[in-house]
């Protein structure tokens, strides 16, 4: 079949990438000895004629060239391999069947039009992961068919220095084997991807480290960054850097809304979809769904990959792999063991307030203090729509709505009956846990708790923690705070208490029911 190209190519372009660049080669069909190899091999394993490189001024880049002559010798190796081809001394390939009588069919004309396509569009197949499904695995039955090796007995012998064709053995068909699920992909157009461009490239450019080029769409920059520089093209925005489009775009869609991935559900935030698709797959999914369950606990999981990972923190916890080193208590995962040291041990203070000088150790809590400063308490406040109690904080409200789900639960060790497991380990802690960490580095003394060391400080420092609301009396401890208010002033601390919970219990901010 015969290719024909209707495609005019500019003088200053390679003549097949259609490329400008500084390190080109002449293509010339008269009898130049540097541009007569490379003008035999472009007719050799191209559709192109004499015709085509009339103009000397033709040019190849040197990028194109490598990959002709890389083929070539590929070529080469194929060809001596199947049909007994060997080298002469000059490099040039011999044909030792040349003078065989062979029938050998004519080519059949096929005629392919090359039309200008627009650049954007050639970034549809790399914008199909972004509806990718992590836990999806590629079908390797068929590689398992290839790599099945044959019995010596059944390898069959050269036949006149030709090798046969290799015998497969029969494929199951598609009937029989397990159905998997398949990713579902979303295919977008060249419209689609530049409004994308533009949200990206309204927070960060396309710009080359190597070059400094500006590109304007993700899939140039790539393609210039494999072209070019033969590396990977990357984005740093925020400190990260962003290999893929998706996962930049999330980033900047974040940006722009920081409720963008949030659950309809339970309200939590997310960084991008996986997250959030994840979340809703591990926690939103009906009972019915959940097929695997536990041995050693009550969980139940949606996929085996899931129930895997659940059981890998048993034998964690079993042999103490993720154990903090400053409290010996164990985790299932090493991260938890990370956040759990940051936490309650290191805190480091990677976030000031610019308003009030207080440190955080994550951006989360710093976000949320920052709230304090730019909303009023009135307006941070949230009502819990089953028990129309008011909480003060979105945090707050969550914690208070997780223990509308969980039912009393009895202590093992003396039977009390706490009514949520929040509640029952507050419970433990505080009355069956023997050790005492907390050391008075005055006296001696030790304590359960971090307050109840402190306020024994203010024993030794005479400082004042607590004052009365009602008078100017101060005091180092709450119970005797507690026990002042209720016993020197009745009527005031009853009318404050039934004020409270009278906001608690249904009266909105600003006194409206």
């Amino acid at each position: 079949m015969e290719l024909k190209s209707e495609l005019q190519v500019p003088s200053d372009c390679c003549f097949t990438c259609l490329r400008r660049s500084d390190d080109c080669l002449h293509i010339a069909s008269g009898d130049d000895p540097e541009s007569q190899p490379i003008l035999e091999l472009l007719l050799k394993h191209f559709w192109f004629k004499p015709a085509d490189f009339s103009d000397s001024e033709r040019l190849l880049c040197r990028v194109c060239w490598n990959r002709v002559d890389e083929f070539h010798q590929f070529y080469l190796e194929v060809e001596q391999n199947h049909c007994g081809i060997s080298l002469g001394p000059s490099g040039v390939v011999k044909d030792e069947t040349e003078n065989e009588d062979m029938d050998v069919l004519p080519p059949a004309e096929v005629v392919v039009k090359i039309e200008h396509l627009e650049e954007d569009q050639e970034g549809e197949d790399e914008e199909e992961d972004d509806g990718s499904d992590d836990d999806y695995q590629p079908d390797r039955d068929s590689e398992n068919d290839l790599s099945e090796e044959q019995p010596e007995d059944d390898v069959p012998a050269l036949v006149d220095g030709i090798k046969p064709k290799r015998k497969y053995t029969k494929r199951i068909k598609k009937e029989e084997q397990e159905a998997k699920p398949k990713a579902t992909y979303q295919v977008k157009d060249a419209k689609q991807l530049a409004e994308e461009d533009e949200i990206i490239k309204g927070h960060v450019q396309y710009i080359c480290e190597a070059c400094g080029i500006n590109c304007v769409a993700f899939t140039e920059f790539q393609k210039h960054a494999r072209s070019a520089h033969r590396l990977k093209g990357t984005i740093v925005c925020c400190g990260t850097r962003f290999s893929k489009k998706a996962r930049l775009l999330e980033h900047v869609q974040r940006l722009q809304d920081p409720n963008r991935f949030r659950c309809d559900i339970c309200n939590k935030s997310f960084v991008n979809n996986r997250g959030i698709r994840r979340h809703k797959e591990e926690m939103h999914v009906p009972d019915e769904l959940r097929i695997y369950g536990c041995d050693r606990c009550p969980k139940r999981f949606t996929k085996k990959s899931q129930l895997a990972y659940h059981l890998k923190g048993h034998v964690n916890l079993d042999n103490e792999t993720a154990k903090c080193p400053h409290c010996e208590r164990t985790f299932q995962t090493e991260s938890q063991l990370k956040v759990h040291i940051k936490i309650r041990h290191t805190r480091p203070t990677d976030f000031i307030c610019d308003v009030c000088a207080k440190g955080f150790y994550s951006k989360t809590e710093f976000q949320r203090h920052k709230k304090q400063h730019e909303m009023r308490p009135e307006e941070l406040r949230v009502q819990c729509d089953i028990c129309q109690v008011w909480l003060k904080n979105a945090l707050c409200w969550r914690k208070h709505y997780r223990r509308h789900n969980q039912g009393p639960t009895a202590c093992d060790i003396c039977g009390h009956i706490s009514p949520n497991p929040t509640a029952l380990a507050s419970h433990k802690r505080h009355r069956h846990r023997t050790e005492r960490q907390h050391t008075c580095q005055e006296c001696g003394k030790q304590f359960k708790r971090p307050l109840g060391l402190r306020e024994h400080m203010a024993s030794h420092t005479g400082e004042a923690l607590y004052s009365c609301s009602f008078c100017d009396k101060t005091f180092n401890s709450n119970a005797n705070m507690f026990s002042h208010r209720k016993k020197m002033h009745p009527k005031e601390w009853l009318e404050q208490k039934r004020s409270q919970l009278e906001a608690q219990r249904g009266v909105a901010p600003g006194g409206a029911q």
